[in-house]
């Protein structure tokens, strides 16, 4: 099965550290105001991703508990920055489509593609917080970032041994589908992000 490589390619196509909005977020250049637009509607992928993982969750898996519990981390970064709560835009709404697939061999599919590029993603962004935006390397405010930076390497690799076990030869091309989906709909939300950030 070539499933993983895949995933990989899927992800090099796709993968956002190289987009604008967080080439900018990891210069410094953001206004504290195009964070705030950023922190509303990415809260709706945080959310997507607690979903997928309750769709994707065995008896017994904590994951989905963790998830939930991560919306209100980023609830206090988004307080942080005195971000509002925002109707999600359009490229939002996608991306939250596509990270919340109701089939549960998709979701883990997602979750794979999705947590095992995040702590490259948190990392960064913590970094580019600290050294340009104003927040201390302790501040409590960061506390989504800081988990994601080390707990998503090991919910990344649960989901690519729950696809070890589950995934057939015949599920590859949906599945590869619903992680590649899924990382462009990441993509696409900072488009819309940044849409709105010059409205």
């Amino acid at each position: 099965m070539e499933l993983f490589r895949r995933i990989e390619e899927a992800h090099a196509r796709w993968n956002v550290l190289k987009h604008p909005f967080y080439t900018r977020w990891e210069k410094g250049e953001l206004t504290r105001e195009e964070l705030q637009v950023y922190a509303g509607q990415y809260r709706y992928a945080v959310t997507a991703v607690a979903t997928a993982a309750r769709t994707a969750a065995s008896p017994g898996d904590p994951h989905a508990a963790e998830e939930a519990a991560h919306v209100m981390l980023w609830d206090a970064w988004a307080a942080s920055l005195g971000a509002d709560r925002a109707e999600p835009a359009r490229e939002t709404r996608d991306c939250v489509d596509a990270w919340s697939p109701d089939d549960a061999l998709a979701a883990t599919a997602v979750l794979y593609a999705v947590e095992s590029a995040q702590p490259a993603i948190a990392e960064t962004k913590l970094v580019g917080l600290v050294e340009h935006y104003g927040y201390r390397p302790d501040s409590p405010a960061l506390s989504y970032f800081q988990v994601h930076a080390e707990l998503d390497k090991e919910h990344a690799a649960r989901a690519k041994e729950m696809l070890r076990e589950r995934a057939t030869d015949a599920d590859e091309d949906r599945l590869v589908d619903a992680a590649e989906a899924a990382l462009e709909a990441n993509w696409t939300l900072l488009d819309g992000v940044e849409r709105l950030n010059r409205a």
